[in-house]
């Protein structure tokens, strides 16, 4: 069996460090530039909080501001430049001494212990069929910095568990980066054409390959999306932890969406929720977690006769000790 984790700026976050787009703002504003157009974006972001709440997707929209290639390279050298002076800072505060590993390989093998009763009982009826199957998690990563790998060792191929009734292993293949890290192969942009404001920057090569992701991943020549995509239509079982499933990754979801067309395997969906709700009146967490399906659906694009089938099949954990339970300190 296959398990394949998709991870957000959520797991970062949950081990405490401020990797939020608008902790990096104030960062961000606070260092001078003598650069004329760097100077009119802070201006742009100050003014504009909201629409800024997605650094990516406004990233593509604010090019309408813009005019030429060195403006542009202006714009977005500088503002990838200092996220990732940024998001060094941050992981150097991580201390290592306060994680605890085996609570993270414990989360990563029994994600439907932080599921409600009768949603657990279905995940471990569904695993029970592999009894007889060797595991395998793959860690997909949206994020640049390396604190996953801060945590395992930096190592392939670990040992993490076993299954709950055979004493065969459980393996961690690999974690990998889709977006690249702060220091080698950095994706920061959107995810086509149409999420760019400036219309006669979508016919500049130059341009596209430095913002549009798959462009991106084209020109790093790296190979992480294939191996994504192959992760994606390999899985047996998928869990996103952390991710707005914002648009400007659309493909991923959309490549689930396909997947799941073809095969309706579970998806466990990890978030905060819009309110965490009074336990005596949990019942309001459905409606929750109904939204998030359909959320989560309508990105995937999963064709309207189908929904029903694989709706049965997404499972959303609301404002879990997921991971947060790994950090000590």
């Amino acid at each position: 069996m296959k398990i394949l984790y998709i991870i957000g700026n959520g797991f970062d976050l949950n081990l405490g460090l401020k990797t939020s787009y608008k902790n990096f703002y104030e960062y961000y504003k606070s260092i001078k530039s003598s650069k004329s157009q760097v100077n009119i974006l802070k201006q742009n972001i100050s003014s504009n909080y909201n629409n800024w709440s997605d650094l990516e997707l406004a990233l593509g929209q604010y090019t309408a501001e813009l005019k030429t290639l060195d403006e542009f390279d202006e714009v977005f050298e500088d503002i990838g430049e200092q996220l990732a002076e940024y998001l060094k800072k941050e992981e150097s505060k991580l201390d290592q001494n306060t994680i605890d590993k085996e609570k993270f390989f414990e989360n990563l093998v029994k994600p439907e212990d932080f599921l409600p009763i009768a949603d657990n009982n279905k995940i471990k009826t569904f695993k029970n069929n592999w009894l007889n199957h060797h595991w395998y998690i793959d860690i997909m990563t949206f994020n640049y910095t390396t604190v996953i790998e801060r945590i395992i060792g930096n190592k392939k191929n670990i040992k993490i568990g076993y299954h709950p009734k055979h004493k065969d292993i459980i393996t961690l293949r690999s974690v990998d980066h889709i977006h690249g890290f702060v220091d080698k192969n950095m994706v920061l942009g959107v995810n086509d054409i149409s999420q760019l404001g400036n219309k006669e920057f979508q016919k500049n090569e130059d341009i596209l390959e430095a913002i549009i992701k798959k462009e991106c991943n084209k020109a790093y020549r790296h190979t992480i999306d294939d191996l994504f995509k192959t992760r994606i239509k390999q899985a047996d079982m998928i869990c996103i932890f952390g991710s707005s499933i914002g648009d400007t990754d659309n493909m991923w979801w959309e490549l689930i969406g396909e997947k799941l067309s073809t095969k309706p395997i579970p998806v466990i969906i990890f978030t905060r929720g819009e309110e965490v709700i009074n336990p005596r009146i949990g019942y309001k967490n459905n409606r929750t977690e109904r939204k998030m399906r359909k959320f989560f659906l309508k990105k995937a694009k999963v064709d309207e006769n189908k929904i029903d089938v694989i709706s049965e099949n997404i499972y959303v954990a609301l404002d879990t000790s997921m991971f947060r339970n790994v950090n000590k300190g």
